[in-house]
């Protein structure tokens, strides 16, 4: 799709989120679970709490089938969201296919599984976009935030991913590491321990090494924390949409329970769930009775600053994501993305 035409797509989904539209345009951004398995076991991370019959990984058929359905309407597609993607055998399958579609992937990654083979592969595959966590910029702070992982294992693993695609003489995919700022940080951790292996990432090839807060997953029964119950209306039922692995559709990727459920692909096509009757009675409680909502009245996103309705934190990178792709502005914009208040 060429960049006018793109820019058209936005504006028609702006148009129908500002209305608050029940049926708008088809949705823009998929995030495609490839797997709810993980090979460690976070504190952070709630994926250790799922139960055993929610651990799987994405079938292939069923992502060409969503592939199918997404070709000339997605533009950009996440192929992850509870689990770890390098757990799924297909993964390269799927990003080949969904880019031979003409869909921009994109995934993050623990980094512990990746393999020099495996970078090949994905070197070949070639999304538009990986990144990695590294929670710990040295041996202890990193191993006592990722448990199952080992420092030196999975720092060789993303730096030899860096100099294969210099040797390979590939723009694709766009590198980035990640650094989550805990609300209790590390006593191990030194300002110089951070600074010197994130100059290290810069002068192997990753184009960004950014700090993220420490993300508080929304449920039901979480509490406000103190925030003004002053809500914004959510973007997300107008532009994006959830696939978990087994098929399961919810509307948004904080909904990590999939509580919300808008639908099944492997029952109905995306257009028939992007138009249901859950997504269009989740719409019209956004409309005025989010209260309503148990999973979205206590998300911070919908207190947060907003320029035409629209969360500021967000809106520069994506309209760059969507529009020019992952390249020098992708780099200048990307950190305020994730560290803007």
């Amino acid at each position: 799709m060429t960049k006018l035409g793109i820019l058209l797509r936005l504006a028609r989904t702006y148009a129908a989120y500002r209305r608050r539209d029940e049926t708008p345009p088809p949705p823009l951004r998929l995030w495609v679970e490839a797997s709810t398995r993980c090979n460690l076991r976070c504190p952070m991370c709630p994926n250790k709490e799922l139960p055993a019959d929610a651990r799987d990984t994405m079938d292939l058929d069923l992502f060409r089938k969503i592939v199918d359905q997404a070709r000339g309407t997605v533009n950009d597609m996440y192929l992850h969201h509870r689990g770890e993607p390098f757990t799924n055998p297909a993964l390269f399958d799927m990003i080949s296919c969904a880019e031979a579609a003409g869909i921009r992937t994109r995934f993050h990654s623990n980094g512990a599984l990746l393999t020099a083979e495996k970078a090949d592969k994905l070197l070949d595959a070639c999304p538009s976009i990986v990144s990695f966590s590294v929670d710990g910029f040295s041996k202890e702070p990193y191993e006592a935030a990722r448990p199952g992982a080992v420092f030196e294992t999975t720092l060789g693993n993303i730096l030899h991913l860096a100099r294969r695609r210099r040797e390979r003489r590939q723009r694709r995919p766009y590198l980035v590491v990640e650094r989550i700022r805990f609300r209790k940080p590390h006593p191990g951790e030194s300002p110089e321990a951070i600074a010197a292996l994130r100059q290290r990432f810069l002068d192997a090839g990753i184009d960004e090494v950014i700090e993220k807060e420490e993300y508080d997953w929304t449920t039901a029964d979480a509490p406000d924390g103190g925030r003004p119950r002053i809500h914004t209306c959510c973007t997300f039922p107008w532009y994006a949409m959830v696939v978990c692995a087994d098929g399961t559709v919810t509307p948004c990727p904080q909904d990590f329970w999939a509580k919300m459920n808008m639908g099944d692909l492997r029952t109905a096509s995306l257009q028939e769930i992007w138009h249901g009757e859950a997504y269009r009675a989740l719409r019209r409680a956004m409309r005025g009775d989010i209260e309503s909502l148990p999973l979205c009245r206590t998300c911070d996103r919908l207190c947060r600053k907003t320029v035409a309705d629209v969360p500021w934190q967000y809106a520069a990178t994506f309209l760059i994501d969507q529009v020019f792709g992952y390249g020098r502005l992708r780099k200048a914009f990307g950190t305020a993305e994730r560290n803007g208040p």
